[in-house]
């Protein structure tokens, strides 16, 4: 698979080394591997420091290949998830415009290797001033909406690699599709910030509930997974989506099962559906 070489290494270079970051041509290699459907090895990293350096260059060969991302995933957003991986904090990793699929879809499995799916909730940043946010309030004035969302990772570790928290960081904590639906502007709820941490969702797979979840499961607050994104030094621009973390328990996909998540935020309802197909 064709890599935009000159564009990889203008960003690898711009990246200082860390004593145990994996060579950028190791990553380099995992990433194409991992867009022709091949599993992820051991990257080989022990610390999320590390995992970070490694992730510089497996992001900037899937971009590449993908173009500039259109948002972000953040994971370890609640203490299940952080005490499951052994971290203590959350790890973002960039989304691009082929993982996002719209309300309805049929989703493929084929060129998954082990795929779930969760209930997750994404926000869409509206103003650049939001990378100066200091409060919830602060953020979500800067954001236009909110929208449920699908999130179908694919833990496509090899065979004997143990899913860690810096293995995890190391791959941007693997993002593969999601299916977003209609959502309801920001300005259109009473209160933002209270709204959005008493929202509500129910996952259903085939009409049979899975599980039930609420806003405030990711980091207490929503709005503070983007605090976190922003206070870690990401830029945020308008029209990029964050997805801001399970609100279910991962479920292993397979083809035929029908999803389905029922919101309710500020006594107004959305949803979001999809069908997995071989």
């Amino acid at each position: 698979m064709r890599l935009l070489w000159a564009g990889v290494l203008a960003l690898l270079t711009a990246t200082p080394a860390l004593a145990e970051c994996p060579p950028a041509e190791t990553m380099a290699a995992a990433a194409e591997g991992w867009l022709a459907g091949e599993r992820l090895p051991d990257p080989a990293v022990s610390s999320i420091q590390d995992a970070a350096c490694a992730y510089n260059s497996y992001r900037a060969a899937l971009q590449a290949e993908l173009g500039e991302p259109v948002g972000y995933k953040v994971g370890f957003t609640s203490k299940p998830a952080q005490e499951r991986f052994g971290v203590t904090a959350p790890v973002a990793g960039a989304l691009f415009a082929d993982m996002i699929l719209q309300d309805g879809a049929e989703v493929s499995l084929q060129g998954s290797r082990s795929p779930f799916y969760e209930a997750d909730l994404v926000v869409t940043v509206a103003d650049e001033a939001i990378n100066a946010a200091q409060t919830r309030e602060d953020v979500a004035r800067s954001l236009s909406d909110v929208r449920p969302f699908i999130e179908l990772p694919d833990m496509a570790l090899a065979e004997g690699v143990a899913p860690t928290g810096p293995i995890m960081a190391a791959y941007g904590v693997i993002p593969w599709r999601g299916v977003m639906g209609q959502g309801i502007a920001l300005s259109d709820l009473s209160d933002p910030v209270r709204n959005l941490a008493e929202l509500t969702v129910e996952l259903r797979a085939d009409g049979q509930s899975v599980a039930e979840g609420r806003g405030d499961m990711l980091l207490g607050h929503p709005l503070d997974v983007v605090l976190f994104l922003t206070r870690q030094g990401t830029t945020l621009e308008p029209g990029q989506v964050i997805s801001l973390g399970s609100l279910s328990p991962l479920v292993e996909a397979t083809p035929g099962i029908a999803l389905s998540a029922d919101y309710s935020i500020d006594g107004k309802p959305m949803t979001v559906s999809a069908t997995l197909t071989d």
